[in-house]
């Protein structure tokens, strides 16, 4: 998959409050989009992540979103798993989900840097490659 290189990582915590109107940041995750129309990639575990608390409908526009090619899904390579069992080892201490994890992965895959996300506490600390920080999109 051929990437450009303003393509933003999409967490789940963006991709919820952009399909759940009752979510306190939905207009915000809207708005952003209608601004800034950049390409946004992501990994299934977010898929997984994000159609668990979603439900009815918005789970319906999200998968028919993702079915349509607005949010494309970048596939894990076989060196995927093994690298998230050691970025696990690594944030041990954080407790971090397999979503997160595999998000690293994918930035460390693609060289994306640019992430939309609600955890920034996490995504701070989170290094790409050991060392590279996540630009934290300012999006709410």
């Amino acid at each position: 998959m051929r990437l450009a290189r303003d393509t933003l990582i999409a967490d789940s915590g963006f991709l919820i409050a952009l399909f759940d109107a009752r979510e306190p940041h939905h207009a915000a995750a809207q708005s952003f989009l209608q601004r800034q129309p950049q390409p946004l990639i992501t990994v299934e575990a977010v898929l997984v992540e994000v159609s668990f608390f979603l439900a009815g409908g918005q789970r319906r526009a999200f998968l028919s979103a993702v079915a349509a090619g607005a949010l494309p899904v970048m596939a894990m390579e076989a060196t995927s798993h093994r690298r998230i069992a050691e970025l696990s080892a690594k944030y041990y201490a954080l407790a971090p989900d397999y979503a997160d994890l595999a998000l690293i992965d994918l930035a460390e895959r693609t060289g994306l840097h640019a992430v939309l996300t609600l955890d920034v506490q996490d995504f701070s600390i989170y290094r790409i490659k050991g060392r590279t920080c996540f630009d934290l999109v300012a999006w709410q």
